[in-house]
């Protein structure tokens, strides 16, 4: 199949613009190295690159042939970009051109502001192309299932795009955990410095907090650890605020979230003995 990265930002091809102030967190990326490697063996084919600012694009194909190409040697970076013309500063519908030379079966891979999935998910499952969308796939229950309907009519994948289910730390962990015997208790922090919030300015606080970005991948590890055996029943959260706010001088942008998760047995499981409950701190 073909594949179209709407983004072309830190996620898909490792590019933060440096005047954000900070360097990338994924230093190569994420999706673009897995789509370079997979077209090398022969798994996919066309591979495009959309993103709404074209003067982002000239600086994120030379961060690929970097970070990519020069470490991998013989690994192709070269993608096909939208908008063509670099010096357009900004088109909405950039992507959405994209996906029209692309054809029902293909793959769209989604790394933008959260308010913006659910309008490219829409386009691209209209066109019966197959989606991956980063977390939250969208942050309103009405559009997840508008989405959810329209795979269905379409015959199309949108699925949320959670990499660290491939990643080894944590896969291993998942299969330690599930050969343990019952659960009571999984405790789990997850941290970024300070520095990051230079990188998600324009978003932080505003379209997602550090719960969608952060603690959205422990809470989905939790629930694969339990998967069959249990699912989360409640779920209380508590926030701080102050050290963000200050360093982005605006208001509401969380220092920490706490969650504490409380997860029963399914029936066929506390058939045989009552389960204890589970309860996660995130």
């Amino acid at each position: 199949m073909n594949v179209l990265m709407v983004g072309a930002g830190e996620y898909n091809v490792g590019f933060v613009p440096t005047a954000a102030g900070a360097a990338a967190d994924k230093r190569c990326g994420v999706v673009a190295i897995c789509l370079f490697d997979m077209r090398r063996r022969g798994m996919v084919g066309r591979i495009l690159l959309a993103d709404a600012d074209g003067t982002r694009l000239p600086l994120a194909r030379a961060c690929m042939a970097e970070k990519i190409g020069a470490a991998y040697v013989g690994l192709d970076t070269t993608v096909e970009c939208w908008p063509k013309d670099e010096t357009a500063k900004f088109d909405p519908g950039a992507a959405v051109a994209a996906m029209d030379t692309l054809g029902a079966g293909d793959l769209v891979i989604v790394f933008t502001p959260d308010p913006t999935h659910f309008s490219i998910a829409s386009a691209a499952i209209e066109r019966g192309l197959h989606v991956l969308v980063a977390k939250p796939v969208v942050k309103v229950l009405q559009e997840h299932l508008l989405l959810e309907a329209a795979a269905a009519s379409k015959g199309a994948l949108c699925a949320v795009e959670y990499h660290k289910r491939w990643d080894p730390i944590y896969s291993d962990a998942r299969e330690r955990a599930r050969k343990l015997g019952d659960f009571s208790f999984f405790n789990s922090m997850m941290t970024q410095r300070r520095v990051q919030l230079d990188t998600f300015a324009a978003w932080a606080g505003k379209s997602s907090d550090i719960s969608y970005y952060l603690n959205s991948h422990h809470i989905d590890i939790l629930c694969w650890m339990v998967e069959g055996v249990a699912r989360p029943e409640q779920v209380t959260a508590a926030a701080s605020f102050g050290v963000a706010d200050a360093q982005l001088k605006r208001t509401g942008v969380e220092d920490t979230i706490s969650l504490m998760c409380t997860v029963r047995a399914a029936a066929s499981a506390a058939a045989a003995a009552p389960q204890p409950r589970l309860h996660l701190f995130e």
